[in-house]
């Protein structure tokens, strides 16, 4: 697993090429520093041609921060509609769900087709498994 700077975000490249980035917490540093990771290889992987399927675990969190909010709006508005992308979202709770769903309306419809909300590492991997079937690698 590696990590970026000593803040609340780590990322890890599973054997199978899945990316898992992890969120502790939302002070700037950390939302900061998790775009630009995030960005930096969902353009390397776009420009390969390849299928970016990723997992992005805020399972911990209580509830987004504004900036936060903005931030995630602002990488899934970044996404072109030509490429292949999966992200799954782990939210175990309720609150932080509604709150995912909510902020993922104000996206137009084609920069989110590709975002799936999940409650386990399971199902997620499932579905980013069906993902790959779908659009290759």
């Amino acid at each position: 697993m590696e990590n970026s700077k000593s803040t609340g975000f780590t990322y890890e490249v599973r054997d199978d090429g899945i990316k898992i980035y992890r969120l502790t917490d939302l002070k700037r540093d950390t939302v900061d520093a998790f775009f630009e990771m995030n960005l930096s290889i969902g353009l390397a992987i776009m420009e390969a041609g390849h299928h970016n399927r990723s997992i992005l675990d805020v399972s911990t969190l209580l509830m987004p921060t504004p900036y936060a909010a903005k931030r995630f709006q602002q990488l899934a508005s970044l996404r072109p509609n030509d490429s292949r992308s999966s992200v799954a979202i782990l939210t175990p709770s309720r609150q932080l769900y509604m709150f995912v769903r909510t902020m993922l309306s104000r996206v137009p419809q084609n920069n989110k087709s590709h975002i799936r909300l999940f409650s386990s590492e399971e199902e997620a991997l499932a579905w980013l498994d069906e993902r790959l079937n779908e659009l290759g690698p």
